[in-house]
């Protein structure tokens, strides 16, 4: 999975880890370009902006620490912004609520309790963006 924005690889479709939560507005199968399936699921901020994500174990991000405990999406989980490494494109990571809040490292920490969830119109699936190269042709003389 690419960032939509500058083509960082910020995860394998390997990594895509379906995380319910029952505060989601919606939910539905996505199919990847290739013909893989994905649950999606819409959540809104309080600000009102809904956003589809996708769960994934793990990705390279980077992440603003400490979590808040607020208005989290997941419920027993806190958030915190995530970003794309390259460009800084808005993604999330989510951690339990019961992790301490002072954590001053800026690498996600990896664990069978953590996942993030990114945001579906800032990815491209590889193989989607491998489909648009188009190979010039040779002409002959």
């Amino acid at each position: 999975m690419l960032c939509r924005t500058c083509g960082h690889e910020l995860s394998r479709g390997t990594e895509i880890h379906f995380v319910p939560s029952r505060l989601a507005l919606s939910s539905r199968n996505h199919t990847l370009p290739g013909g893989r399936r994905v649950h999606t699921q819409v959540f809104q901020n309080p600000h009102g902006l809904q956003f589809e994500v996708m769960t994934f174990r793990k990705a390279d991000v980077s992440h603003q620490w400490p979590a808040d405990k607020h208005f989290t999406w997941f419920p027993g989980f806190s958030w915190t912004v995530s970003t794309c490494p390259r460009c800084k494109t808005h993604l999330w990571g989510f951690q339990p609520s019961t992790w301490p809040d002072t954590i001053t490292t800026t690498k996600f920490e990896e664990s069978e309790e953590t996942f993030l969830a990114l945001i579906t119109h800032r990815l491209l699936s590889e193989d989607f963006a491998s489909s648009l190269l188009v190979t010039p042709k040779s002409f002959m003389s």
